[in-house]
């Protein structure tokens, strides 16, 4: 009895954090499942937040550029994730492809044609130089790349840093004092996986949608969105059972190469089937316009673009926020070997110029038919996407580029799932080795509250879950920078004086 009793209470002290956790949310959904809101009331509190919080979003950005610039610029940046004899696990392929991923899969191929929204309704029209078409694509730039993939880099590298370096848990918590009370730790940590699963829902949401909206406008069949999460996260959670070195990385060098010849395909469809060739031109003349707008882009003080500004970059901001929590512990763990130089510029350069290149294909070629999109959009955003390649090129081709996109969906929610689990599982878990019993309930935990969210308010629900957690995680981040730095400067005072 003694014994039983004892088993049990080292049960509940152990799993704690991932008992906390659950009981949120099922708290959380039960509450929605009770009240059930309604739709327009989750879609007013997203983009009122937005809006409230346009400000302190942007200037954390700024934050975060500025110490990443400190520590690339200085001698910081030698510092190598493991000690000066590590090596690297992960080839330079495998580790760009991970990150990248993990990073934004599905909502590139989601929002493939977005510079076609901002054509048609922006603020800065006729306000900043440049023609039309550039600015849009300038402004799907701005939604997409230095302001998201910074908040990557920062949280992950003060992570890699404390674990490879410091011998710490693969945790937010671990950075904090060690007179920190547990109970502290145990709440970031909690925190940080809640904003995982809440970013993971979101990815999933987008997914889903344009999953079941391609299979309903190419195959004529409709498919319930509880029946694709459901398959997706069978896939998934049999997946994450063969670790980050197998499953995951192969699932990602796979998806990569995908998007790529996606990619390149629309590349060739433009040149062969509508002579269009001024792609570089068309890249080149959008980037320049993001570097040369950037401040004003960000002016928060300017009332005019606030309603424009609440829907997409600090929407994209928070929401990446709220993936942070997730994407910084996965590239920390692949990042071992690498200089914290070398873990930045890889973690925000590659990924921004992948975007500018994917964004720059879809929206040259989608500017020749630009008010045929923006019906699209403005109807059914996920459906856009097919409608495109039905009409760039010939009926046979249409449905093998679509069948594609939709397969690339499918695995870059597979692998984000997996590493999510993953993640999920290491930041709720006291013990160093995470079972694969613990991945799949987390796995599976992952599919049912995106299931419950879907069901109790659709994507906007899930979108402003996403926003709350990403404040919190930005807090978490700011906390930790502060940390960190402190850290590195008593580390090399240190160094100096046993030199």
């Amino acid at each position: 009895m003694f014994h039983s009793s004892y088993f049990e209470k080292s049960f509940i002290r152990r799993k704690s954090s991932g008992i906390t956790a659950l009981a949120l949310l099922t708290v959380t959904i039960f509450s929605l499942a009770v009240f059930h809101p309604k739709t327009e009331f989750f879609q007013s509190l997203l983009s009122h937040m937005c809006v409230i919080f346009r400000g302190p979003v942007t200037l954390f950005c700024f934050f975060c550029i500025a110490v990443l610039l400190f520590l690339v610029c200085s001698g910081y940046g030698n510092i190598r994730l493991g000690g000066e004899k590590a090596k690297p696990e992960f080839s330079t392929f495998s580790w760009l492809s991970c990150l990248f991923m993990a990073g934004c899969g599905i909502g590139i191929v989601f929002y493939c044609q977005e510079p076609i929204l901002h054509y048609y309704n922006n603020p800065y029209a006729g306000n900043v130089p440049g023609d039309p078409v550039s600015v849009a694509y300038s402004l799907t730039l701005f939604n997409w790349t230095i302001n998201d993939w910074v908040q990557f880099a920062l949280l992950g590298v003060i992570i890699a840093y404390f674990h490879y370096n410091k011998g710490k848990d693969l945790k937010m918590s671990s950075i904090l004092p060690g007179k920190t009370p547990i109970w502290i730790r145990r709440s970031v940590d909690i925190i940080m996986a809640l904003g995982v699963i809440s970013g993971l829902t979101t990815s999933l949401g987008l997914g889903v949608n344009q999953i079941g909206k391609g299979f309903e406008y190419v195959f004529d069949t409709s498919i319930s969105p509880f029946i694709l999460m459901f398959l997706i996260a069978v896939v998934a959670a049999w997946s994450v059972t063969s670790g980050l070195k197998k499953g995951v990385k192969w699932l990602s060098n796979i998806s990569t190469v995908m998007v790529s010849l996606l990619m390149i395909s629309i590349v060739f469809i433009g040149v062969f089937y509508h002579d269009i060739f001024n792609f570089l031109g068309y890249i080149a003349n959008g980037t320049g316009l993001l570097f040369a707008n950037y401040l004003h882009y960000n002016d928060f003080m300017n009332e005019a673009s606030d309603s424009w500004a609440a829907a997409n970059p600090i929407f994209f901001n928070l929401w990446f926020a709220a993936w942070a929590a997730f994407v910084a512990v996965f590239v920390a763990k692949i990042s071992k070997g690498r200089t914290i130089r070398e873990f930045i510029i890889g973690v925000v350069a590659f990924p921004t110029i992948f975007t500018i290149l994917w964004f720059g294909v879809f929206g040259c070629v989608g500017a020749e038919y630009r008010e045929l999109i923006y019906k699209a959009m403005s109807n059914d955003v996920p459906t856009a996407l097919f409608i495109f390649f039905q009409h760039i090129t010939n009926n046979g081709y249409y449905v093998i580029l679509s069948s594609a996109a939709l397969l690339t969906i499918c695995l870059f929610f597979i692998t984000s799932s997996d590493s999510g689990s993953y993640v999920v599982a290491t930041l709720l878990s006291k013990e160093k080795h995470i079972s694969s019993k613990e991945k799949i309930f987390w796995a599976t935990v992952q599919c049912l509250v995106a299931m419950a969210l879907y069901w109790c308010g659709g994507l906007a629900l899930v979108q402003s879950v996403s926003v709350i957690m990403g404040l919190l995680v930005m807090i978490l981040i700011l906390i930790g920078s502060v940390l960190f730095i402190r850290r590195l400067i008593q580390d090399s005072r240190i160094s100096k004086n046993n030199q």
